[in-house]
């Protein structure tokens, strides 16, 4: 795929930034490879021009010294065209660096987990050329440049997920992109003026971006009451139709609907009972009936005002009312801002099993307002932290570590908002990574299974009624860490650790008095069932997931039947 670009009005450069080690040189390759374009490694480009390599200018001059001369070889290589250039993974904190790269170029942020890249720089044979990664904890230190740097790597013009991800693809993401011309290439001399400014101007929490959508995650107090100017930035100005959890909308209905009022929308509410016999086939041709009586269309706005359940039931109705409403979720609980409400899966449940009847229909924004969880009870508040825990486990040690120190701190009757909207907005940024990686949950999105497995028999079998979502899960991932322990695939601490966790938050270890062998069979209708054969995520290490369908069956029993006994 030779094409030089300028004809058509599509950038001639692309840049690429992003956290030493995520892939940046192997992703340009690809794409200087398939565009017939040279490609521009500013660190190949520096060792030329001072004849030492970056780690050897950084350890004789200081870094200071070195970012001197990184601004002038950026500049150097920005003026070159057509051309694919990799980028230093400090080079983008430079202001004067990103207004030299924007010149022309789509600025492309490849971004994966410290994790992740600390495991692909463990076994890279030019590790000892990363000076800043040098010397103690690598995850460690990854992360604190993860944390120093985010804000200005969100001045690229493309977000682009790494994790799990092989270059080709990240490459075909990138590519799409650049044929497509993004609109924010368009600001012309606004866009140059914020990308000099420090820090940027702020955005969402995080986004989504799938290839095909892209959407928005904003996680912060008094998101409600923003909530018309979110709707207009996405472009929405339809009849919005709300569904709510009755609870919810008795404790916050007033401020909807005043926030839609004054913001100019009309619309209507229907209104559900709270709890998953609200996720059923007949509560959702109830709203269709009622979708129909108003004359709905498909410019309007079908919004989730509630938890999980009502998120799942909004999704599953916009995404068939014909054939295709936009949908906006406002959640209102701890689970649903972590986890339900993003990713797009929505759904309704059979007698014979959970969320069987559904489809993947992404929302054009998720707006959580952390302002509206004071109201929730100790229980409900809980459960939700079993999915941040989830989170922490497959994908983010130090976020566990996080939960660890201030698990009694989240769970007390006034958890500090300050570090609850943290803790969400990481939880949630790391929802957005994996999905926006994998929409169709066809490889890397099954990790975020972690614990369900069990989980979501322990709640079939005792007929969604004893155990809330959280709780169930909570319980299969004590389930899992086991099995993994058992397979030998990591030793008790990770066991001990989650335990203890999940008993600091008030979440149970065990669901004493469910019947097994309606667990099993539950787990053996489970949609993740391949070939018949029942699929686990395990832990290799805490942050290092693996998918498993050879668990032997006489084991997965006992651990069961270990999990429910009275």
């Amino acid at each position: 795929m030779s094409r030089d670009g300028g004809d058509d009005g599509a950038p001639r450069r692309i840049a690429l930034v992003g956290l030493s080690g995520v892939g940046k040189s192997s992703v340009g390759a690809i794409l200087a490879a398939r565009l017939g374009w040279p490609l521009i490694d500013t660190d190949d480009l520096i060792a030329e021009r001072e004849g030492r390599t970056p780690a050897e200018l950084i350890a004789n001059g200081g870094e200071p010294a070195f970012r001197r001369i990184e601004e002038r070889v950026v500049a150097e290589a920005a003026k070159r065209e057509p051309a694919v250039i990799a980028t230093g993974g400090g080079a983008f904190l430079s202001a004067r660096s990103r207004r030299a790269l924007g010149e022309g170029a789509l600025l492309c942020w490849l971004d994966a987990t410290p994790s992740a890249i600390a495991r692909r720089l463990r076994d890279a044979p030019d590790a000892s050329e990363r000076p800043l990664l040098a010397g103690g904890n690598l995850e460690a230190r990854l992360r604190e440049l993860d944390d120093e740097r985010r804000a200005a790597y969100a001045h690229a013009d493309l977000w682009v997920p790494a994790q799990g991800v092989t270059p080709s693809a990240v490459a075909g993401r990138i590519l799409s992109a650049w044929a497509e011309q993004p609109p924010a290439l368009a600001g012309g001399a606004r866009r140059l003026e914020r990308l000099a400014t420090d820090p940027p101007p702020a955005g969402p929490t995080a986004i989504v971006d799938t290839g095909r959508d892209r959407y928005p995650i904003w996680v912060g107090r008094g998101e409600l009451a923003r909530l018309p100017e979110r709707l207009r930035q996405l472009g929405l100005d339809g009849a919005v139709w709300v569904v709510a959890d009755e609870a919810v909308m008795e404790a916050h209905g007033e401020r909807l609907v005043a926030a839609l009022d004054g913001g100019g929308y009309r619309g209507a509410s229907w209104v559900v009972p709270p709890g998953e016999r609200s996720k059923r086939l007949a509560v959702a041709a109830e709203l269709y009936g009622w979708l129909a009586d108003g004359r709905a269309e498909r410019g309007d706005t079908v919004l989730a005002f509630g938890g999980g359940v009502v998120g799942d039931l909004a999704g599953h109705v916009a995404a068939t009312y014909l054939r295709g409403m936009p949908l906006v979720q406002v959640p209102t609980s701890v689970l649903a801002m972590n986890d339900a409400a993003i990713g797009g899966k929505a759904a309704v449940d059979l007698e014979q099993g959970k969320n069987l009847v559904g489809a993947f229909h992404q929302p054009r924004a998720v707006v959580a307002d952390t302002g509206l969880l004071g109201t929730l009870p100790r229980r409900a508040f809980a459960e939700g932290l079993a999915e941040v825990v989830k989170h922490a486990l497959i994908l983010d040690p130090a976020l566990l570590g996080e939960i660890e120190r201030h698990a009694r701190a989240l769970v007390s009757g006034a958890p500090d908002e300050e570090l609850l909207t943290r803790v969400t907005a990481r939880s949630a940024r790391l929802k957005a990574l994996i999905v926006s990686a994998d929409p169709g949950e066809r490889g890397l999105r099954a990790i975020l299974n972690y614990g369900h497995t069990i989980g979501h028999g322990i709640e079939a079998a005792t007929g969604y009624r004893e155990y809330l979502h959280g709780e169930a899960v909570a319980v299969g991932m004590i389930g899992a860490a086991r099995i993994g322990e058992r397979l030998g695939l990591h030793d008790r601490e990770p066991v001990a650790r989650l335990a203890d966790v999940l008993r600091a938050l008030g979440l149970p270890l065990s669901a004493p008095g469910a019947d097994p062998e309606a667990v099993l069979a539950a787990m053996r209708l489970d949609k993740k069932v391949r070939g018949g054969r029942m699929r686990f995520v395990l832990l290799e290490e805490i942050g290092q997931p693996v998918v498993r369908d050879d668990v032997p069956e006489e084991l997965v029993r006992e651990v069961v039947f270990g999990l429910t006994a009275a």
